[in-house]
């Protein structure tokens, strides 16, 4: 089963990582353009980075694809990834202790948007492509805009407050935990188990 990562002691904490998929549950149940993403098969992840708090980096997506790749001449696969279901990860969202909780309530309902924006419409451990080629379709701004549009068209203000994750006060004697970010690898597998994936 996947690691958890404790922040306090283990007396009422808060788990921000369920927290945080409940809260994706109920954004892609509104959204249209993201009713697509099965929140059971991502991996809600919580990571601590001192360049994340230099480059004012919020929260990643990882797309996690099944395929095997050929990496010079080798062929590669990803290591699996599991839910807290005990079910295969398409992709892990993974969002900066503590720097995601700097934000207003408002503003991490709209990095939440931004990240489930990322997945592909066809949910196969791919990112969503844009002509392109870039994560971002024509830039970062034009990336920017359609999540907003997307957060004011169809979350109403106030939806947040119904999401103790997205709401929490960093503070003294705050008590939370959360899944451990671990980034898969790629691995090199066998003539034998190339012909059993293809």
């Amino acid at each position: 089963m996947p690691r958890r990562i404790l922040m306090t002691e283990p007396a009422h904490r808060l788990d921000l990582s369920q927290g945080l998929r409940e809260a994706a549950a109920e954004v892609c149940r509104r959204v249209p353009d993201l009713q697509h993403v099965d929140v059971h098969r991502v991996q809600f992840a919580l990571f601590y980075s001192r360049k994340a708090q230099r480059v004012l980096t919020y929260a990643r997506c990882y797309p996690l694809p099944t395929q095997i790749r050929r990496i010079r001449k080798r062929w590669y696969r990803l290591t699996p990834v599991l839910t807290e279901a005990g079910l295969e990860a398409r992709y892990i969202l993974a969002f900066a202790w503590t720097r995601f909780w700097t934000l207003e309530p408002r503003e991490r309902l709209e990095v939440l948007v931004h990240e489930l924006y990322h997945i592909s419409p066809h949910f196969n451990g791919e990112p969503r492509k844009f002509a392109s080629g870039s994560w971002h379709g024509p830039g970062r701004k034009w990336f920017d805009r359609q999540v907003r549009s997307l957060t004011e068209q169809h979350l109403p203000t106030g939806l947040e407050a119904q999401f103790p994750a997205l709401t929490v006060e960093l503070q003294d004697g705050l008590k939370v935990k959360g899944q451990r970010l671990q980034v898969p690898y790629w691995v090199a597998i066998t003539n034998d188990a190339q012909g059993a994936a293809s």
